[in-house]
């Protein structure tokens, strides 16, 4: 009975916790996702029901409805007919303008997106982009300067300002 309501409370606290994702680097190489925070001590529990399953709000599924998703987000040279067009990581320097291109699933009504373009962890510019449909893909640019070589980065932002997606690059 023991060993079963220790089963029981694994799981659970896994269904609520999550598991760690990995992270990619640059190099392509997963890494572990440090923890946001560390985990308050167990308590001890006294011996419960299996907690029973609740049907979502009405107000809850719209929230989940509502969430931004990115799908397909690279970099790119350029956009054609709503189509990224030679995406990659390694851009050369005599590029003049680089493209962040991304698809956002799952918001109802309208909505945004923001792309802040760092260089080497400094903002450079930030672009507003309207979400008009439940699949909507979208684009920002950045003029590029021959003298910006090394690491970019794309952050893309919800309406919330919540991350969604970052996009690493450089220009040699």
């Amino acid at each position: 009975m023991k060993l079963r309501l220790l089963g029981v409370l694994l799981l659970m606290c896994v269904l609520t916790f999550g598991a760690a994702a990995p992270v990619w680097s640059a190099e392509g190489q997963s890494q572990e996702a440090a923890p946001a925070q560390e985990a308050a001590p167990a308590k001890e529990m006294a011996p419960a029901a299996a907690p029973a399953q609740t049907t979502p709000t009405p107000a809850e599924q719209k929230e989940e409805k509502a969430a931004s998703v990115i799908q397909d987000a690279v970099v790119c040279q350029d956009v054609v007919d709503r189509a990224p067009v030679g995406s990659g990581d390694v851009f050369a320097k005599e590029t003049a303008k680089v493209f962040c291109f991304c698809r956002v699933v799952g918001v109802e009504g309208e909505s945004s997106i923001t792309h802040n373009w760092y260089y080497k962890g400094v903002l450079k510019a930030s672009v507003k982009l309207p979400v008009r449909s439940t699949n909507w893909r979208t684009w920002s640019a950045k003029t590029m300067s021959p003298e910006w070589i090394g690491e970019w980065m794309v952050e893309i932002l919800s309406a919330e300002g919540t991350p969604l997606e970052s996009i690493i690059f450089f220009i040699q």
